[in-house]
């Protein structure tokens, strides 16, 4: 059986899937506490009847998100695989969130979510043309400095990822009035969603994705 755990969000999700991969549990909770996953996670075997000792295979959304919650739902995930050697997986948990936008409006433009990246920087994930091209690593996503305007200059639809954070940030920035708040009741389904990719063989390392150079060591383009 597999479960699926997400805590990037406002809201924090987790599912259980059979053995057939039919879901048999989604469940959500508001994403306080942030460092306790546990009763996310007890809430889910207990809407699906099973037991931890049940579970065969655990997916988690990489972020971006939140810092600790993220790395919270790994280390749940890791901890309940380490004993058998179980697989955990990682998929980003914007690709999930925009590819359950996009079952609910087919029609609609190509899609792209933005999010705080904090020190003065927006991230930014495109719906893909190719969902199963996704690395689910930092290298799906890109950062925009300071006032992102290049990200309303394409005719794409534009969500907020965290609207309440992104206010200040993309004030007086042409064409950021057009951007509207990812729909809330999405974050309830984040791990259905991750849960999708995974089934379809487009996953990656249960690693956080890490965005800015100072924390990963690495260079990050900045466009």
């Amino acid at each position: 059986m597999l479960l699926s755990l997400d805590r990037s969000g406002p809201v924090a999700s987790a599912a259980v899937f059979g053995p057939d991969h039919a879901l048999v549990a989604s469940v959500s909770l508001p994403a306080s506490g942030r460092g306790d996953a546990w009763p996310l996670v007890r809430a889910a075997l207990a809407e699906a009847r099973v037991a931890a000792r049940d579970l065969t295979e655990f997916v988690v959304g990489t972020g971006p998100g939140s810092f600790s919650g993220v790395r919270s739902a790994i280390a749940i995930a890791s901890g309940m695989a380490a004993p058998d050697k179980l697989p955990v997986r990682g998929v980003v948990s914007a690709a999930a969130l925009l590819a359950l936008w996009r079952r609910g409006n087919p029609d609609a433009p190509r899609a792209r979510l933005l999010g705080d990246a904090r020190r003065g920087h927006v991230w930014c994930f495109d719906e893909p043309d190719d969902p199963s091209a996704l690395s689910h690593t930092s290298a799906d996503l890109r950062l925009f400095e300071s006032s992102p305007a290049a990200a309303f200059s394409d005719g794409r639809a534009v969500f907020l990822f965290d609207p309440d954070r992104m206010s200040a940030l993309l004030e007086g920035v042409p064409g950021a009035e057009a951007a509207a708040p990812l729909p809330r009741d999405l974050f309830a389904k984040t791990a259905e969603g991750l849960a999708e990719f995974y089934l379809a063989g487009s996953c990656g390392p249960a690693d956080p994705v890490y965005l800015h150079p100072a924390v990963v060591g690495r260079v990050t383009s900045d466009i």
